[in-house]
């Protein structure tokens, strides 16, 4: 049998990583995702012996704010038209260009609202059992056409690390959309299911 005051020591300690988890993985994350910022400048200012404590960071913000408002005006657009003709010319280069820049319009572009904010289930990865995934695409393409079917492109995060995940081609009438938002469905993601958001309507046909 336990002893009272070790029973109690342990119940302390859990209680006091339950407070202090939450915040020191969110401090890790913010902290990785500055110095990450930051050494994209930051490197080549302390190479040339500037050492200012996020300098780098500072100065990154400031150009893409001297970058959006050069591309907001009438010049500043034929220019980045200019560069995007040349980028989509240079050989390799092009390819590597072109997929980023597909995948930039994707997450940051004016549609961006239709595609990862589309939170279904599909049958993943057997028949019976569901994976919660995002719709990134309605286009068939060549698998569409080739199949014969309205084919979607549903992307199913791995649990725990979203970062990873499938990639799979489904037939319109067999995906589920799901009413939840897409940070709700980050979150069970994550938590692996162990956030569950509140039900909500019936899912709408789309």
């Amino acid at each position: 049998m336990t002893h009272p005051f070790w029973s109690r020591l342990r119940r302390y300690w859990i209680a006091g990583l339950f407070i202090l988890a939450p915040t020191a993985l969110t401090a890790w994350v913010v902290w990785s995702l500055f110095t990450f910022f930051d050494n994209i400048l930051g490197h080549e200012l302390r190479a040339r012996g500037i050492s200012v404590f996020g300098l780098g960071f500072v100065l990154l913000n400031v150009l893409l704010l001297l970058l959006g408002s050069l591309a907001a005006n009438l010049l500043g657009r034929r220019l980045f038209s200019l560069w995007d003709r040349v980028m989509h010319r240079v050989p390799l280069i092009n390819k590597i260009y072109a997929t980023l820049r597909q995948i930039a319009e994707l997450l940051l572009g004016p549609g961006r609202s239709g595609g990862f904010g589309k939170v279904a289930i599909v049958e993943f990865p057997t028949p019976g059992s569901w994976g919660l995934g995002f719709v990134t695409s309605a286009v068939s393409g060549e698998a569409g056409e080739k199949t014969g079917c309205r084919l979607r492109s549903v992307f199913v995060p791995s649990a725990v690390n979203p970062t990873t995940g499938f990639l799979l081609l489904i037939p319109e009438e067999k995906i589920v959309y799901l009413d939840m938002t897409g940070e709700q469905a980050m979150k069970m993601i994550v938590s692996a299911g162990a956030l569950v958001p509140p039900g909500g309507a019936p899912p709408l046909a789309r």
